[in-house]
């Protein structure tokens, strides 16, 4: 695991491209010695190459969005899925040298705005349920 201080993500807007090249370049760092002793032929090559196509994408898809300055609400929205898709894919490993436990999180909300409107919420129900 890395001991590099770094601050922790909580939202969408606090993800970089480091983020998202550093998770993909862990993950395929995870799957290359697989790779190596599956050779080139059978399931396991194929599930590492599907796997290792849905990586790209997600991580693609997340750099993309990065350079456009995505900030719309459903940019936001697909930001924050592949984020959790990379690193839900990596927390598998997540007791090995260079994950990022510390920064990695998994995300809940695009912004704080977002996360005070679902604290609210939850609230105004927890309140409606006290009242019957």
């Amino acid at each position: 695991m890395s001991t590099e201080p770094h601050r922790s993500l909580r939202y969408v807007d606090d993800i970089t491209r480091d983020d998202v090249l550093a998770l993909e370049a862990f993950i395929y760092s995870q799957l290359r010695p697989v790779q190596d002793a599956a050779g080139e032929t059978g399931d396991t090559f194929c599930a590492l190459r599907s796997l290792e196509i849905l990586v790209c994408d997600s991580a693609g898809l997340l750099l993309a969005l990065l350079d456009r300055g995505g900030r719309g609400q459903e940019e936001r929205s697909t930001m924050l899925r592949e984020w959790n898709r990379l690193r839900t894919t990596a927390s598998w490993w997540e007791y090995r040298d260079g994950y990022d436990i510390g920064r990695w999180n998994r995300l809940e909300h695009v912004d704080a705005a977002a996360e005070a409107q679902h604290d609210a919420e939850i609230a105004r129900i927890q309140a409606a349920a006290g009242d019957t």
